[in-house]
């Protein structure tokens, strides 16, 4: 069945993509953990889109937003405690907004409304990163 088993990254492409092109070298925190738990949630979104399609409310649909709330925390250990609640927050807020949205599409089993959170959440998570790469870079 054609167009039903999306590609991997296909939920979180900008996310997966700033996380694979930022280096590791030199001064730059550890990315291992945020890697893990980008995947993670990746894979969970998948699940969740599967049981979506089917019309399914079973517990791997509930899985995701507890995936993205994981991937969130490891961001904000990556961006820097201080930054990602002083002069991140704007990044921060934005990322739990949409990580809400998404937990309520899946709720009311909305599949428009979650493939439009997902693109959300992971342009709002991708951004704060390289936001976090520029300025550790400068």
């Amino acid at each position: 069945m054609s167009g039903v088993h999306p590609p991997a990254g296909a939920f979180l492409p900008l996310t997966l993509s700033e996380i694979r092109s930022t280096p590791t070298a030199g001064h730059r925190p550890e990315l291992g953990p945020l890697t893990d738990r980008a995947w993670a949630a990746e894979r969970a979104a998948e699940d969740s889109w599967h049981a979506l399609l089917g019309d399914c409310a079973c517990a791997r649909r509930g899985q995701f937003p507890d995936r993205l709330r994981l991937l969130s925390e490891a961001a904000g250990e990556y961006a820097g405690g201080a930054w990602w609640r002083g002069r991140g927050s704007t990044y921060r807020d934005r990322v739990a907004a949409f990580e809400h949205w998404v937990a309520e599409a899946l709720a009311e089993g909305d599949g428009e409304e979650f493939a439009e959170a997902c693109a959300g959440y992971d342009a709002a998570l991708a951004h704060a990163m390289a936001s976090v790469r520029d300025r550790v870079d400068s």
